[in-house]
């Protein structure tokens, strides 16, 4: 985390995000349908704790679509949710991204149109839109791509546990005032590509207050990870493995974990 920006209390930062094979499945059945929003556009989950109405992320992108699009275009929409809710994977983010994507086949807005719609619905969206391997900067909306060596495979560990994510930024105890931390992801990539840089600051900010997640990490770590951390401000823990059999053996030690891949 580098600072805040003054003008909206907003955390700037660098990171790189990393897309990989867990996905939710939106599947989608389009109608010709006039009439109000909720006439058009119904959603529904197979998930019960999953809200499907206006609060969804999915929702939310087709409403801001809604002066790009035909009068008469409509659509079933059902989520099957793959992606735990809350666990600092991106899956609301994605599945917005998703949904702009597939409007955007009928609206035919710019890339940079489309992207300044995304990050409106959340910070993360614009990555999703084209996925891969990103630099971030700015609040996660300042995206460019970068190659690094996808010779691993990561386990993920989903603590039950639910860590609220303005609770997790307020541990990071960032004054408005301080002046941002320089940026130095650009500056490591240009050597040799090692885990060991990578840091996340809400791993220090967190982990006094959710002890299971140091042990996980710990765990992780003890059984051959190259690196382990939280996933954004968590609770999902991952361990970065460069033996795909080493990190099978991993996930059987858990009740609650996957095994994936970067794409």
């Amino acid at each position: 985390m580098l600072g805040r920006r003054l003008e909206d209390d907003y955390h700037l930062l660098e990171t790189i995000f990393q897309e990989i094979d867990l996905t939710d499945e939106i599947q989608i059945e389009e109608l010709e349908q006039r009439g109000l929003f909720h006439e058009r556009f119904t959603l529904t989950c197979d998930d019960p704790n999953i809200p499907v109405d206006d609060s969804n992320l999915i929702l939310k992108a087709i409403w801001v679509m809604i002066p790009y699009l035909p009068i008469d275009l409509g659509a079933k929409i059902h989520l099957a949710k793959r992606i735990p809710a809350g666990a600092g994977l991106g899956g609301g983010s994605s599945n917005a991204a998703t949904i702009l994507k597939w409007l955007n086949l009928k609206a035919k807005l710019s890339k940079n149109d489309l992207a300044e719609i995304a990050v409106k619905l959340g910070a993360d969206v614009p990555f999703f839109l084209n996925g891969g391997t990103q630099y971030a900067r700015g609040i996660g909306d300042e995206l460019s791509s970068i190659d690094i060596p996808k010779d691993w495979c990561a386990v993920l560990v989903f603590p039950s546990l639910h860590i609220s994510t303005s609770w997790a930024y307020e541990q990071l105890k960032i004054s408005l005032t301080a002046k941002p931390k320089k940026a130095i992801i650009p500056s490591q990539l240009e050597k040799d590509f090692n885990w060991q840089f990578f840091e996340n600051d809400f791993d220090l900010a967190i982990i006094p207050s959710y002890p299971e997640i140091g042990k996980i990490k710990e765990y992780l770590y003890k059984q051959g990870a190259v690196y382990a951390g939280l996933s954004g401000s968590g609770s999902t823990v991952f361990g970065i493995c460069e033996s795909c059999k080493l990190a099978e053996r991993i996930v059987l030690a858990f009740d609650n974990a996957v095994l994936t891949y970067p794409i």
